[in-house]
């Protein structure tokens, strides 16, 4: 891990802590613990303001790539708040499984990730790019 610890940027981190507390119902079984995972990280990362935020951390609105180390396949995908997901333009909710195990990393971190019932898979991320035309989160702390 680059830099030693997720981090996660102040007005995101209240955001997701917020989502949290009304996301908790009426989900699978894979859902309800992939939110527990984002829950546990949230109160293990480095929260910062954004002017401290590195620009190759994955955040809300990143576009990255993720690319497998045992096959050189590769996933594009941006993570995004819950009302603007669209699997077909590979936008993917940040309380989905896969962007709660990527956020906080930063390019070049390797992690493994697992795809339904199959055995964890190294994966690195390839590219992390911030979308700074999208919508930033305003939330008053």
């Amino acid at each position: 891990m680059k830099y030693g610890s997720h981090i996660i940027e102040k007005k995101e981190y209240v955001y997701m802590k917020r989502l949290l507390n009304i996301s908790g119902y009426d989900h699978t079984i894979a859902h309800k613990m992939a939110l527990e995972k984002l829950a546990l990280k949230l109160e293990d990362s480095i929260i910062v303001d954004e002017e401290d935020m590195p620009a190759d951390i994955v955040r809300l609105n990143s576009k990255l790539t993720i690319k497998s180390i045992s096959n050189s396949s590769t996933m594009p995908l941006q993570i995004v708040i819950p009302m603007e997901q669209n699997i077909r333009k590979q936008k993917l909710s940040v309380l989905s499984p896969l962007p709660i195990a990527l956020m906080g990393y930063s390019e070049g971190d390797v992690l493994e990730l697992a795809f339904t019932l199959e055995t964890p898979t190294p994966y690195v991320i390839q590219q992390v790019k911030q979308d700074i035309e999208a919508n930033k989160i305003d939330i008053p702390i």
